[in-house]
């Protein structure tokens, strides 16, 4: 295809007994041409690596041992406004505000440890249905204690009762906020200030 071309222009300017190189020359460089030409549209169809791209890192999921507190009861004085309501108890003395001990003869009343702990409880709106509150798991993702509840009603009762439950999990290092959940719900949130441990 380019043969005549060469021949052309390159006998304007060069010798006859130089014309085999210099042909050989200029086939080479046209050949380059071709294939560097074809390697670089070959790059630019090639998918190139998206350097916005964020990557997602799993979040880290870690389970929380829970104990029950044995031996309290809701006072009187205390109103439980919503279908369940989450309390977060800071110390003692909003923890003595709130409950008060149903000691019998045979019980044991479970004292709680506000130094290790984070103490807490879960009540529902009075009933004449028998209902259980309870803890289903509790863990930890990132930053966050997540508590998950369930509610089982059964029959129906002569007296009306109000459920509790009170429990306590340990303080972990870093944790900023303790949610209540039902299901894949947050009922509710409570800010947590438990400093990270370096």
């Amino acid at each position: 295809m380019f043969s005549f071309f060469p021949n052309f222009v390159l006998s304007i300017h060069v010798k006859p007994e130089k014309m085999k190189s210099v042909r050989l020359l200029f086939m080479i460089g046209i050949s380059m041409l071709i294939c560097f030409a074809c390697s670089s549209k070959a790059s630019k169809n090639q998918p190139q690596a998206d350097s916005t791209a964020t990557v997602e890192i799993a979040p880290q999921v870690l389970p929380v041992s829970t104990q029950l507190l044995a031996g309290y009861f809701l006072k009187n004085t205390y109103k439980v406004n919503d279908d369940v309501d989450c309390i977060l108890f800071p110390d003692q003395a909003s923890f003595d505000k709130v409950l008060g001990i149903a000691k019998t003869m045979t019980n044991k009343v479970d004292k709680p440890n506000f130094e290790k702990n984070i103490v807490a409880a879960i009540a529902l709106k009075p009933t004449k249905k028998n209902t259980e509150i309870s803890i289903s798991k509790a863990e930890k993702v990132n930053e966050a204690i997540n508590i998950y509840l369930e509610q089982t009603i059964g029959e129906d009762l002569t007296y009306t009762m109000t459920p509790l439950k009170v429990f306590s999990f340990p303080k972990e290092s870093g944790v900023s906020t303790v949610n209540f959940m039902m299901g894949a719900k947050v009922i509710k949130s409570f800010p947590l200030n438990v400093p990270a441990t370096n």
